[in-house]
């Protein structure tokens, strides 16, 4: 792109990026505090981002000022005295980003006043620029000749969705400030995207000369969405000036409208594009296919959005071809060399999908100018759509075969009877749970790391607690952590559950707030960044002696992101790591020898056993061969004890019952493991018809997630997994179902109530995965992580739950359609950072059927739900 006398511009741009890099380093590793530089920072962002726009509007009237149909006389000059304001402040910029290498603190002295009156300069043109932005779009229309050849106006739509991204993800984010413009800057970004994978498909399948009319039409989108990125990255100024609101709404209102002439320039490339030798390579072309692709599953994702408008026949077909099309994503994201083969045939089914989603009549169906039954054309494409779906089919069944792609699973619907006057499983009364956790062999372990913590160097010091899943390192961590002499020792005390997929700032909000001092400023930690967290737990630490346990972690990673928070003060300090990996033990500085546990001498498993069966009652002896046998099977693992106890405690306390079990568990020469998971099969299949689809929901929440039993027990209710019986509360024989599976050692009691019984609980990890391989087997419950899971995931025939964990973004770009579904359950993959669901509307239009929804840590930065919600007539 020609950016010739844009120097100091550049300069200015490419100095301001790199000081904001390079801070964003140093904080993050430790070399300066937050609360040194956190001011300055911000003023150095704040400037970045003016800059990135300014840049953007240089570039912008440079290409377009010599148009034949602009008339800007006075451009040239304005174009100079930006460069000439911008160029005072190049050599001080420059020498702030020198300083930063040998004097991170001083560049506070200096650069505050430097960036003061650099962003008073800068936005002093703001008028000025928006003045221009109008003039230059007001010439373009669809009858203006382009200006730009088509790799240019790539790179600029490229430039254009970075200053739209930065509306969303910076501290500037409109989405925060105003819903409506948020919203529309993301619809914005969608017609960029379409239009930037558009050319490079069509140049790819044979099109060599772009119609003039779609040059002029990208142009014409480009210059509006650039103008409204710009007016928008104003709003933190202006946004309480009612007159620079209109602006922005009657802009946004000049971005609407839709010309189906348009429609019918993409029909014409598309049905012109030809079979013909790719001129890039093959990596090349899949990228391209892929981000057209992509678009495509976009664009027609919003029609079914509309789908009432269309006939039911209709909604079917299009629904069938978004699948075909999410079909060819997942094909397209395999790095297997003979997929490559099969780029032509991709690109060819694409082709005929673009030109069915491009038609004018199925769009002015959706923009609601005609009716379904008004159209012919629409008819028309009804023909055209069913073809190409049997083409996708085709496409999907020749390479089904392969082991590239896995045929999806039927799912159905595993649920309680309706009604039922007896229950035949309940517990007895007498059968409550032990609400404490019993520990067995562990007093020689606690001794030997209760000695490291209270002894030994003044220096910080992590202690390593490494075994197997099952064996009892969190139970040990607990008995330590809770010990007077620790409890004596230390003067803060903190906790955290790291797991395996985890989020810092999650991490960060687990430890401040495990002290159980939940005050006011519970609400501003929740506003603050990982940056201020780090900083906030640095000073909590500082000048105290402290003890912080690590549970379940899995990559050395989150130390090396959080260890600059931990000040070593020569106190005596010690970390608590519990993992099953001796390398991450290995890796730690400051790390001292894993302590590895070991299993439970048979001896100790028998106790362990006896005592979870019988709490304080002797074993029969007719049992205690038996008994000794099983507890034996289980190989020293205390989960595989408590879960075989668990089926002992509730099955008839008889010889040849217990011989039964005892032959149903594993020989002793299988693994660990797979022993710890035939303990689980078994307890599985003694559950009651009832118990086992309560216990399988457990799958649809996050690993560590302590589960509010008031809440679980309600979704219970909502899904008809809880039996009706006469004269008794759902409630409370809902309670009852959880106090059995808490009794059968398969949950725990994580807190508990004032009046009794538990107030959260939670499973063990391998429970969780034993939950979760079950649902999916039986056709239960169908479970999505992360956009890499959602982008591909198509509703397979009777879907009735899903549980979603994502970001805003990943649910956003992922463009999920099931509306068939019964139960979402939706948890934030980044607890305490708000939602902003946009398309909430959208949401609850496609969702109907929807008998149970949830919401967890969402925040829909929403006064009040909007109508559609009214639309779910099946939510209990």
């Amino acid at each position: 792109m020609d950016v010739a006398s844009t120097c100091s511009v550049d300069h200015v741009f490419l100095d301001l990026k790199l000081l904001v890099d390079k801070l964003n380093v140093m904080l993050r590793t430790g070399k300066i505090g937050y609360t040194d530089v956190g001011v300055t920072f911000l003023k150095i962002e704040a400037a970045y981002l003016n800059i990135t726009f300014l840049r953007t509007f240089v570039m912008c009237a440079r290409k377009w000022r010599h148009c034949n149909d602009l008339d800007l006389v006075s451009l040239p000059s304005f174009l100079s005295c930006i460069e000439d304001t911008v160029h005072k402040y190049e050599e001080d910029i420059h020498s702030l980003c020198l300083m930063l290498e040998s004097d991170a603190l001083g560049i506070r002295d200096v650069g505050d006043e430097v960036f003061f009156k650099f962003l008073k300069q800068i936005k002093s043109f703001k008028q000025a620029i928006i003045q221009v932005y109008f003039a230059l779009a007001s010439s373009r229309s669809l009858e203006s000749n382009s200006c730009m050849p088509v790799d240019e106006l790539m790179e600029f739509i490229d430039l254009i969705l970075q200053n739209l991204a930065d509306l969303t993800t910076t501290d500037l984010c409109i989405v925060e400030m105003d819903p409506q413009v948020g919203a529309q800057v993301q619809a914005l970004e969608s017609k960029l995207t379409f239009l930037k994978s558009f050319i490079p498909f069509a140049k790819l399948r044979g099109t060599v000369d772009i119609p003039a009319l779609l040059l002029a039409h990208f142009e014409v989108v480009t210059l509006n969405a650039v103008r409204l990125s710009y007016m928008c990255s104003c709003w933190d100024d202006e946004f309480c000036n009612p007159q620079f609101c209109s602006m922005i709404y009657e802009q946004q209102q000049k971005i609407t409208p839709i010309d189906f002439q348009v429609y019918e320039i993409y029909m014409e490339v598309l049905r012109a594009t030809r079979s013909s030798k790719s001129l890039h390579n093959r990596m090349m072309d899949k990228r391209i296919l892929n981000d057209f692709n992509d678009s495509l599953i976009g664009c027609l994702w919003e029609l079914l959005c509309c789908s009432s408008s269309f006939m039911d026949s209709m909604k079917d077909e299009m629904g069938i071809l978004y699948a075909g099309l999410r079909f060819l994503r997942s094909i397209l994201r395999e790095q297997q060399e003979k997929m490559n083969e099969q780029n032509e045939k991709i690109g060819a089914l694409i082709c005929e999908a673009g030109i069915i989603i491009c038609s004018p009549s199925l769009n002015r169906v959706k923009e609601g100018e005609v009716s379904f039954l008004e159209s012919t054309e629409v008819l028309d494409c009804c023909d055209m759509l069913a073809n190409t779906n049997t083409h996708l089919k085709h496409f999907k069944d020749q390479i089904s075969g392969s082991s590239v792609i896995e045929s999806l699973p039927s799912f159905h619907s595993l649920r309680a009877p309706e009604v039922s006057k007896t229950s035949t499983h309940m517990l007895s009364k007498g059968k409550m749970p032990i609400a404490h956790e019993v520990m067995v062999g562990l007093d020689d372990e606690a001794e030997k790391v209760i000695e490291r913590l209270v002894s030994g160097s003044k220096q910080v010091e992590i202690v390593p607690i490494v075994g197997m899943a099952g064996l009892g390192k969190t139970t040990l961590a607990k008995k330590v952590y809770n010990d007077s002499s620790v409890i004596y020792n230390f003067h803060i005390r903190l906790w955290c559950i790291v797991s395996q997929a985890y989020n810092m700032k999650n991490v960060l909000l687990q430890i401040l707030h495990s002290d159980g001092k939940h005050s006011r400023m519970d609400d501003e930690f929740q506003n603050l960044d990982e940056h201020a967290l780090l900083q906030k737990l640095y000073q909590k630490l500082k000048g105290n002696r402290y003890l912080v346990v690590f549970d379940d972690v899995w990559d050395i990673e989150v130390w090396n992101e959080l260890g600059i928070s931990f000040p070593d003060d020569k106190k005596g300090s010690r970390i608590i790591f519990t993992s099953r990996s001796s390398n991450v033990a290995s890796q730690v500085e400051y790390g001292g020898k894993p302590h590895n546990l070991r299993p439970l001498s048979e001896k100790e498993s028998w106790e362990l056993l006896q005592k979870k069966v019988f709490g304080k009652e002797d074993c029969p002896q007719a049992l205690h061969g038996l008994g000794m046998e099983i507890a034996k099977k289980c190989k020293g693992l205390p989960l595989s004890i408590v879960v075989a106890a668990g089926v002992l405690a509730t099955i008839e306390h008889d010889i040849c019952v217990w011989e039964g079990f005892a032959e149903s568990l594993s020989s002793t020469t299988v693994s660990d493991a797979e022993q710890c998971k035939k303990s689980m099969e078994l307890s599985y299949e003694h559950l009651p018809y009832h118990l086992k689809a309560c216990l399988l929901y457990f799958a649809a929440f996050r690993e560590d997630e302590k589960i509010g039993a008031k809440k679980l027990m309600c979704l219970w209710i909502a899904e008809g997994f809880v039996e009706i019986i006469e004269g008794k509360r759902s409630e409370d024989i809902a309670e009852e179902y959880l106090m059995d599976l808490i009794h059968r050692n398969l949950v725990m009691i994580s807190e508990n109530r004032s009046i009794g019984g538990g107030k959260t609980c939670y499973i063990h990890d391998l429970i969780l995965e034993f939950c979760k391989t079950v649902a999916k087997e039986k056709n239960f419950l169908q479970i999505l992580r992360g956009y890499d899971e959602l982008s591909i995931f198509n509703e397979p025939p009777n879907l009735h739950r899903l549980s979603i964990c994502c970001s805003e973004e990943d649910f956003i770009k992922s463009k999920l359609f099931c509306p068939d579904l019964d139960t979402l359950l939706f948890f934030n993959a980044t607890r305490g950072d708000k939602f902003g669901m946009l398309n909430i509307s959208s949401f609850f239009s496609i969702y109907k059927r929807l008998k149970v929804l949830n919401l967890e840590d969402i925040n829909l930065m929403l006064k009040e739900l909007p109508a559609e919600v009214e639309s779910l007539l099946c939510l209990r």
